[in-house]
């Protein structure tokens, strides 16, 4: 038997011990009598037993403590690892990203849609105004820049699950185009997963763990290698990572 049974055996002895002994001092007149010194023995034997195993009991328990506070403190210290994303591009992040990159480029669209008012160059004031003819040069190299600003600036949206019985993504590489990508990732498990991209050992986005939902994250990439993993302890050395080309 353990310290804890023991220590409430000895203290159910000296109740009813107390009880009993009570119960004869009344009724009978010369009760102790010659067993005074049995009793005193009894009750003595009975107290510093169960002093001895209320100390075990209570030495075991606080040990048992000291055991569970180091566990909880060990995955404390693997939750906070796991998370603080939302200062390093991560889901609050990725949308102060996306209402930035959204604002410049409604502010540029406004002043490319400008037209110059009045007159225009080459016409004449009292003639007849004749809209000068465009040079196909220059209508040209307006076409290639904004093509090419259209590529530094796509947005790509790609599409991540989990295994539900499995630590394994359900792709095992990503590509993608420069500009803005996204990662829509569903988790069908209860076992909790993330996603977070990497570059050279720095985590660019991510969000907090989930279990049976669906979030996704955003980051601006330029052309490059780049890495999606679950940063959930043990999830990314037992598969659960690839690459993301741009390009």
């Amino acid at each position: 038997m353990d310290n804890e049974t023991l220590f409430y055996i000895c203290g159910g002895v000296l109740a009813v011990s107390a009880l009993v002994v009570t119960f004869l001092g009344l009724k009978t007149r010369n009760f102790p009598g010659r067993a005074f010194p049995l009793v005193i023995v009894w009750f003595a034997v009975f107290v510093a037993a169960a002093s001895t195993f209320a100390v075990r009991y209570s030495s075991a328990e606080h040990e048992e403590k000291v055991k569970e506070y180091a566990e909880f403190a060990k995955e404390l210290e693997e939750g906070e690892s796991v998370g603080g994303f939302e200062n390093e591009g991560g889901a609050l992040g990725g949308e102060r990203e996306e209402g930035e990159e959204e604002a410049e480029e409604a502010a540029e669209g406004s002043v490319e849609e400008e037209e110059p008012v009045g007159p225009t160059e080459g016409s004449q004031e009292g003639k007849g105004a004749q809209t000068p003819k465009p040079d196909s040069d220059k209508g040209e190299k307006s076409a290639q820049e904004g093509s090419e600003g259209g590529a530094e600036t796509a947005t790509t949206t790609l599409q991540l699950a989990a295994d539900p019985a499995a630590l394994v993504f359900d792709e095992k590489e990503l590509s993608a185009k420069p500009g803005k990508v996204t990662i829509d990732f569903d988790n069908p498990s209860a076992i909790p997963h993330n996603v977070v991209i990497e570059e050279d050992g720095k985590e660019l986005a991510g969000f907090e763990p989930i279990t049976e939902g669906k979030k996704s994250v955003t980051a601006k990439l330029e052309p490059g290698t780049y890495t999606f993993y679950c940063s959930v302890p043990g999830h990314r050395e037992a598969g659960m990572e690839g690459p993301l080309t741009v390009e």
